[in-house]
C-alpha cells in the first residue's frame, strides 16, 4: 500500500517503512558551542589560580619552618640574639644600654651587604633613600659579621643552583680528583675559570659551592664543598681533600654536578623592649629572595597614620542618642567612643607619600610595611589610587593602626614607613624573657 503526503500542494510518494532524516538546526549547534567553552574557559581559568596557590603554599610552609628554626634559637641564646645583640649589655642589664635600644631589628644579613656597598647603613633600617640613615631603628648583626655566619643562622640553606652537569673523564685512584669531559670544555658546556671565580669566596663570606659525585650505579651521592682553590682550569681537574669512599662504587663516576649556594628564604628579628625590664617583643620576619638594596629600605612619608577611633556611619560616637557612659549626655567623644554595640571603628587606612630619591615601591595586597618610628610589622588589605606615577597612594591595612607616626593634632605629612617588598610572613613571638 502507498501512502501519499501533500506539501504545497504536491502529492509525495512514500512507502510505510521510509523514514525522515534525522539532524539539528544551527541554533542547537551554536548553544553547545557556547555551553562547551564556557566550560573549557572555566577549567583553564583555574590552571593558572592553582599555580599560585600552590606558590603561596610553598612559600608559608618554608615560611614557617623557618620561624620555628628562628625561635629555637632565640630560646637558645635569649641574650645573644635578642637582649644583647652588641654585645654591651652587663651581667646586670644596665638601664642606659636598655634605653638606648628600645626599638631595633637583628639583621646580620642587611648588616653584612650594607658593610659591602660602603653607604654605611649597616647600624641603621631605613634611610631617606641617598644613603643617609634613618635615626629611629637600629640594625644589629648579633656578632654575626661574616657572611658565613649570617647564612648558617638567618637563612634557610635548601637552595642551590646547577652551574655544570656532565659525566666526567676519569677518577684518579685515590678517589680525590675528577677529569672534567674535554668535549664539555670545547663546546662550552662548562667555562672552569668562570667557575673557579663563583666559587672563590670573598674574605668572610660563605664557601665558594659544592660538587654531587654521582656512583657507578648513579644511586648513591657523595657530596664536597669546594673553592675555586679545588679547580684547575688548566689541567681540567676538580679536586678535594676528603677522597670518596674506597667501596668499589667510585673507581668509575656515572655523574657529577657543580652547584652554588643560592638561599632563598631569609629572616630579621624586630625587637620591641621596656625600659628596665627583661622582657621583649619579638617578630620574626621571613623574606624570600629578599633584595638587600639600600632603596627597598627607604623611609616613606605617611599622612593619617593615627591610632584613634573614627565615628561609624551613624556620624555619632558610641551608640547614636544613647548616653553610653552615664554621664548626662550623649554622643560626645570622651567616654563614649568605641562603646560596645556601636558602629566606631578603629583607623585602619592612611596614605602614603612616595619617597622622591627611589623608584615608587609596587604595593599590593597582602605585601608588608614597616613603622620605623614604633618599631611594628602591618599587612595591606587594599591599595586605591595609586595609577602609574602617582606620587601617592592610600592604603588600607588588615588591622587597626596600634600606635601612631603622625602628631595627633593635625596630619603633616611625617616621615617613617618602609615599604618593603619579598616579605613572605611576619610572626609574632610574643614576648621573650632572659
Amino acid at each position: 500500500m502507498k501512502i501519499f503526503r501533500f506539501k504545497s500542494g504536491q502529492p509525495v510518494l512514500r512507502t510505510p517503512g521510509s523514514q525522515q532524516r534525522a539532524g539539528v538546526t544551527l541554533m542547537e549547534v551554536l548553544m553547545s558551542v557556547m555551553i562547551m567553552s564556557i566550560g573549557v574557559v572555566s577549567l583553564a581559568s583555574l590552571f593558572p589560580i592553582s599555580i599560585l596557590r600552590g606558590v603561596q603554599a610553598t612559600q608559608l610552609t618554608n615560611a614557617t619552618v623557618l620561624r620555628y628554626n628562628a625561635e629555637a634559637l632565640i630560646d637558645s641564646f635569649p641574650t645573644h640574639f635578642v637582649f644583647d645583640p652588641d654585645g654591651t649589655l652587663n651581667a646586670n642589664g644596665h638601664i642606659a644600654h636598655q634605653r638606648a635600644n628600645r626599638k631595633y631589628v637583628v639583621d646580620p644579613l642587611g648588616a653584612y651587604y650594607a658593610s659591602l656597598d660602603g653607604t654605611g647603613l649597616e647600624a641603621r633600617f631605613g634611610n631617606d633613600g641617598s644613603s643617609s640613615p634613618f635615626p629611629n631603628i637600629r640594625r644589629f648583626n648579633a656578632g654575626l659579621t661574616t657572611q658565613l655566619q649570617a647564612l648558617n643562622f638567618f637563612t634557610q640553606q635548601d637552595s642551590w643552583d646547577e652551574l655544570y652537569s656532565g659525566i666526567p673523564a676519569a677518577i684518579n685512584g685515590a678517589r680525590d680528583t675528577v677529569t672534567i669531559d674535554a668535549n664539555d670544555i670545547a663546546s662550552g658546556v662548562v667555562n672552569l675559570d668562570e667557575v673557579s671565580q663563583i666559587f672563590t669566596p670573598a674574605t668572610g663570606s660563605a664557601v665558594g659551592g659544592r660538587i654531587l659525585i654521582y656512583d657507578t650505579t648513579g644511586k648513591q651521592i657523595q657530596e664536597r664543598f669546594i673553592t675555586g682553590a679545588n679547580i684547575n682550569s688548566g689541567a681540567a681537574t676538580i679536586s678535594f681533600s676528603d677522597p670518596l669512599p674506597n667501596n668499589g662504587l667510585y673507581d668509575s663516576i656515572s655523574k657529577i654536578r657543580l652547584e652554588t649556594l643560592d638561599p632563598q628564604y631569609s629572616y630579621l628579628l624586630t625587637v620591641r623592649r621596656s625600659i628596665a625590664s627583661d622582657i621583649a617583643s619579638v617578630d620574626v620576619v621571613v623574606f624570600f629572595r629578599r633584595n638587600f638594596s639600600p632603596e627597598f629600605e627607604a623611609v616613606h612619608e605617611v599622612e593619617n597614620f593615627v591610632a584613634q577611633w573614627l565615628p561609624g556611619p551613624d556620624g555619632d560616637w558610641g551608640i547614636s542618642g544613647v548616653d553610653d557612659d552615664n554621664d548626662g549626655s550623649t554622643d560626645e567623644q570622651a567616654g563614649e567612643q568605641g562603646a560596645a554595640g556601636s558602629d566606631d571603628y578603629r583607623r585602619r587606612a592612611f596614605r602614603v607619600r612616595f619617597n622622591t630619591n627611589v623608584d615608587p615601591p609596587n604595593l599590593k595586597r597582602g605585601g608588608y610595611v614597616f613603622d620605623t618610628i614604633n618599631a611594628r610589622w602591618y599587612r595591606i588589605q587594599k591599595v586605591d589610587n595609586y595609577p602609574i606615577g602617582s606620587p601617592t597612594a592610600d592604603i588600607t591595612l588588615d588591622q587597626p593602626i596600634i600606635q601612631s607616626i603622625n602628631p595627633s593634632a593635625d596630619d603633616t605629612p611625617a616621615p617613617g614607613l618602609i615599604l618593603m617588598p619579598h616579605v613572605v610572613q611576619v610572626y609574632p613571638l610574643g614576648n621573650k624573657t632572659r
